[in-house]
C-alpha cells in the first residue's frame, strides 16, 4: 500500500506545481500563451479535421474503454480489477470536471492572451478521457501486455493533447494536469485492488521503465529550459519563431509528463503484483 500512496502524493504535488507556475505566475502565463499561439498557427491547415476528431474523442474513448475493460475482466474473471478500472474512468473524469468548473480559478494578471485570460481550461477533459482509458486498461491487462499498451495508449493521449492545442481549446499545462489527475486516481484504484485481493507470486519491475524515466527527465529538462529562456526574452518569445519554440517546449513538457506518469503507473502495478491475486470466483 505504501507505493500507491507515495506515487499519488507525488502526482498531486506535481499537479499543484504545474498549476501555480503556469496559471498563477506572469512568466508561466506568457510562455503558455506563446506556446498556444504557436500551436494554433501550426494547426491552422488541419483545423477542421482536428476539431472533428476532438468532437467525438471524449465519449468515444470512454465508451470504448468501458467495453474493453468489461470484456477483459469477464474473460479473466477478475471482478475487483474490472471495478477498479471503471472506477478510474469515472473518478478521473469527474475530478477533472470539478477542478475545471468549480475548484480552480484563473486570475486576471492583466496580460494580453490569445485565449480569454480568465477562462480556466485546466485540466483538459479530452486528454483526461483518452488517458484514463489507457490507465483502466493497464489495470486489467496481464503484466506482459502493460508496456506495449502503455506506449501505444500514451502515444494516442499525446496526440489528443496536442490536438487540443492545435484547435486552440487547451494550453500546455491543461494536458500535463490531466495526466497527473489520472495518475492520482489510478493509484487509488491500485490501492483498492491490493486491499481487496490476496497475495500472489512476485513480478519484478521492467528494466525498460528506467529508459522511460530517463526520457521523461530529458524532455522535461529541455522543455523547461526553453520555457525559462523564452520567459526572459520577450523580443524572441513574441515573434513567430518564439511561438514555435514555445510550442516545441510545450510538446516536450507534455511528453515528459506523460512518460513520468506512465512509468509510475506501470512500476506500481508491477511491484504490487506480489500483493494481489486475481479474483477468479465466478459467483
Amino acid at each position: 500500500m505504501a507505493w500507491p500512496a507515495a506515487m499519488a502524493g507525488a502526482y498531486a504535488a506535481a499537479f499543484v506545481l504545474v498549476y501555480v507556475v503556469t496559471v498563477r505566475t506572469e512568466h508561466g502565463r506568457l510562455v503558455s500563451d506563446a506556446a498556444l499561439r504557436g500551436a494554433i498557427s501550426s494547426g491552422a491547415p488541419i483545423e477542421d479535421t482536428v476539431e472533428a476528431v476532438l468532437d467525438i474523442v471524449s465519449v468515444g474513448s470512454l465508451l470504448g474503454a468501458v467495453a474493453a475493460v468489461a470484456v477483459i475482466a469477464l474473460v479473466q474473471l477478475e471482478r475487483v480489477r474490472g471495478l477498479a478500472a471503471i472506477g478510474v474512468l469515472v473518478s478521473a473524469n469527474v475530478l477533472t470536471w470539478l477542478l475545471k468548473e468549480h475548484l480552480i480559478t484563473r486570475p486576471d494578471l492583466g496580460l494580453d492572451e490569445v485565449a480569454p485570460a480568465t477562462l480556466n481550461s485546466l485540466p483538459s477533459g479530452h486528454t483526461t478521457a483518452a488517458f484514463s482509458a489507457v490507465a483502466a486498461l493497464l489495470i486489467v491487462l496481464p503484466a506482459a501486455a502493460r508496456v506495449p499498451t502503455a506506449l501505444a495508449g500514451g502515444s494516442v493521449a499525446t496526440v489528443i493533447a496536442l490536438a487540443t492545442m492545435f484547435a486552440g481549446w487547451h494550453r500546455t499545462a491543461d494536458a500535463m494536469a490531466s495526466f497527473l489527475v489520472v495518475g492520482v486516481c489510478t493509484m487509488g484504484a491500485i490501492a483498492a485492488v491490493v486491499a481487496l485481493e490476496d497475495p500472489r507470486a512476485r513480478t519484478h519491475p521492467s528494466a525498460r521503465l528506467r529508459w522511460w524515466g530517463a526520457l521523461s527527465v530529458g524532455a522535461l529538462t529541455i522543455g523547461s529550459t526553453l520555457g525559462l529562456m523564452l520567459s526572459a526574452l520577450a523580443p524572441v518569445r513574441d515573434t513567430v519563431v518564439g511561438s514555435l519554440l514555445a510550442f516545441l517546449s510545450a510538446g516536450l513538457l507534455i511528453v515528459g509528463t506523460l512518460l513520468a506518469v506512465l512509468a509510475g503507473m506501470v512500476f506500481v502495478l508491477e511491484v504490487t503484483d506480489d500483493e494481489v491475486v486475481p479474483d477468479r470466483d465466478p459467483t
